[in-house]
């Protein structure tokens, strides 16, 4: 009995795992966007393996673009009784496009995650590294991210998962910017529908095939 609870658990962790990471099972293709007032992020990748997956990125903020190939790697996991933590690695060069202008840049990012059936912890570090950018005005575009969660009730395999989040957004000199959302996700389907403290909204889904 208690290694048929132990699995069960273990097969919940991994399909909460599954969401929201830049790596998923072997044989996944992954389709994630991230959208608010004058910002969006998509990312499509194909997981090769179950620790590394390639696909195609796309990041806009207000006038600016960037779009690039991208690589994922499952850097370091841990798998507990009751709990899961990760360490993932991103990395990609393509153009970006700004008032018309165009220019190579390369990408960079760590992402860090800690969760149970019932917290969840992230926090993410990405940067856009621009083409001579120690000679320009301007600088590389960076952004953190952190956020922290729960979930009010406990779901069985097959019912629909609730979380409640609270996100917090910095970029480069910019204050910080919080939001709080509530997260659905039901087999390979996930929403999450946010509301920021400064009034703006926030939409974010992503699907696995």
């Amino acid at each position: 009995m208690i290694k048929l609870l132990l699995a069960l658990s273990a097969i919940l962790l991994t399909q909460a795992d599954a969401f929201g990471h830049p790596v998923s099972y072997q044989g996944a293709v992954s389709l994630m966007s991230y959208n608010k007032p004058e910002e969006n992020e998509l990312l499509l990748t194909y997981s090769f393996k179950s620790y590394v997956a390639a696909g195609l990125y796309y990041f806009r903020e207000g006038d600016t673009n960037y779009s690039m190939p991208r690589v994922n790697l499952l850097a370091k996991r841990w798998n507990n009784e009751d709990s899961q933590a990760n360490i993932y690695l991103g990395a990609g060069y393509g153009v970006e496009k700004s008032y018309d202008e165009n220019k190579g840049v390369g990408f960079g990012s760590i992402d860090v995650d800690w969760e149970s059936r019932r917290y969840y912890t992230a926090a993410a570090y990405s940067r856009f590294f621009r083409d001579n950018s120690e000679t320009q005005t301007r600088p590389d575009f960076e952004m953190i991210k952190a956020r922290m969660g729960f979930a009010p009730y406990l779901a069985e395999y097959n019912d629909i998962n609730a979380w409640l989040i609270l996100q917090a957004d910095k970029k480069n000199d910019s204050g910080t910017e919080l939001t709080q959302f509530v997260r659905l996700f039901y087999k390979n389907v996930l929403i999450e529908l946010g509301a920021g403290f400064n009034g703006n909204w926030g939409f974010n889904y992503m699907v696995h095939f």
